[in-house]
């Protein structure tokens, strides 16, 4: 009685199989010629293209005003003295930051121009008809167990799952990318860069406020002295609001250009190692597949 429920099992299973196979084939052959995942993944890659070069723009325009505001000095006369002040060096720390943002986003652009070239190679018609010719021979060896065919047969189901693998992954690479993104990624990126927008328009409104003035060191009475020494200090607490608005500037330009190296290092690097991680076990699950 074992024996037949084994023997029923193992004919259930390969139905099953060949009825996966199948759906699967089919699935293929149709996605292949209407090339709507293609067309999709294809938007999608050139959407996260442009977020790249807007927060770069933006990562730029903040590095322009930051130089700026480390160029600029202060000049005040405590006690008849000449002193040249320089706040806008707080934001020198942030600079380099900037810095090595740009070269994320350098990555992240390079990242995905490589995923646009794999979509066209994948999207190439000699690669598509050889697809469809592998296809359409596994749904036929599918059905066909003559042992003359046996390794043939599975040289070639194998080959179609192996081309299968390949012509998806790179444009469902790029669908799961901008899900992801829309998930859990679109409001942290939308937040940092309207905060960057903001911090550079307000460092800038800062540099058209400085006043450069030059000490004047000509002899003066006790009184225009004494006056002087009120104008230094209103100037002094003039000046350490200004730094305490740098630093503020600072620490905000600090957590939004981290969140964005965060989002765009998870889109464009960690999702496609994951997928080339997943195409591997792919590739290894299908050496190992015994068609029955």
């Amino acid at each position: 009685m074992s024996f037949f429920s084994s023997l029923k099992s193992r004919f259930v299973k390969a139905g099953l199989n060949k009825i996966f196979l199948s759906l699967l084939f089919i699935i293929a052959i149709i996605l292949n010629l209407s090339q709507t995942v293609d067309t999709t993944s294809k938007e999608h890659i050139d959407k996260a293209f442009n977020r790249a070069l807007i927060a770069f723009g933006i990562a730029k325009t903040l590095n322009g005003v930051i130089s700026v505001a480390q160029g600029t000095e202060i000049a005040i006369q405590p006690a008849g003295i000449g002193v040249n002040l320089t706040p806008g060096q707080i934001l020198d720390p942030v600079n380099d930051l900037i810095e090595r943002f740009s070269w994320v986003m350098l990555a992240s652009t390079t990242s995905l121009g490589i995923q646009k070239v794999f979509l066209s190679m994948s999207n190439w018609p000699a690669f598509s008809y050889t697809l469809l010719f592998f296809i359409i021979t596994a749904l036929i060896f599918l059905f066909v167990k003559k042992r003359n065919y046996y390794h043939f047969r599975i040289f070639i189901l194998r080959s179609a799952l192996f081309l299968i693998v390949l012509r998806f992954a790179v444009p469902l690479t790029g669908l799961a990318s901008e899900a992801v993104y829309h998930v859990f990624l679109e409001k942290e990126y939308v937040t940092s860069t309207r905060e960057l927008e903001f911090t550079a328009d307000k460092i800038g409104q800062l540099n058209q406020d400085e006043q450069i003035t030059q000490p004047n060191i000509k002899k003066k009475s006790v009184w225009e002295s004494a006056k002087e020494l009120y104008n230094s200090t209103s100037e002094m607490l003039d000046i350490n609001r200004k730094v305490e608005k740098y630093k503020q500037a600072a620490a905000e330009t600090t957590n939004s250009i981290v969140s964005l190296i965060v989002v765009f290092i998870f889109q464009t690097v960690i999702i496609p190692l994951i997928f080339i991680f997943f195409v591997y076990s792919l590739f290894k699950y299908i050496l190992r597949l015994e068609f029955k």
